[in-house]
């Protein structure tokens, strides 16, 4: 079986850990924790591939996340859709860590459950496509699109 290191990125507060939590435990929490420094969990997808997926604190932790980062053999980015700010996040972090650029990745646009309070516009879009290969609105509270999501990053990373 091979084992692919998933690196859950994004600023504090947007859903990765809830994203995590929903994906391999099927459980979301209400109340909000966060992490320190990372988390790491296991799920496996087939007989073949097991996911090791790094949940990683906040970008706003001062450049912790990079040692973190090696090995990666995917990315998920994490934005919230209710938050506009968790977008400009990415710009920060991929101009912090250009490497990134090369990894396989998909985006979570997450928080689709809160539909009152969505802040979205099309222009960010353009800029989740240029960081991604697909983006996916997701639920981590409903679980909607979650599951999806890692299978589709799991198939770009085959």
């Amino acid at each position: 079986m091979k084992s692919k290191k998933i690196c859950m990125i994004g600023r504090f507060a947007v859903g990765k850990t809830s994203l995590v939590d929903r994906f391999v435990k099927n459980h979301f929490a209400e109340k909000y924790q966060t992490t320190v420094g990372v988390a790491i969990s296991t799920k496996i997808m087939d007989e073949t591939t097991k996911l090791i997926i790094w949940d990683i604190a906040g970008f706003e932790q001062e450049n912790h996340y990079k040692p973190y980062l090696r090995g990666a053999h995917g990315i998920i980015y994490v934005v919230d859709a209710t938050e506009p700010e968790s977008i400009n996040t990415l710009d920060l972090i991929l101009a912090d860590s250009p490497e990134l650029a090369d990894k396989p990745a998909v985006c979570f646009v997450n928080k689709t459950d809160l539909k009152d309070d969505i802040k979205w516009q099309d222009s960010f879009d353009d800029k989740l496509n240029d960081i991604a290969k697909k983006t996916i609105w997701t639920s981590a509270k409903t679980g909607e699109n979650v599951e999806d999501g890692f299978a589709e990053l799991n198939k770009i990373i085959q």
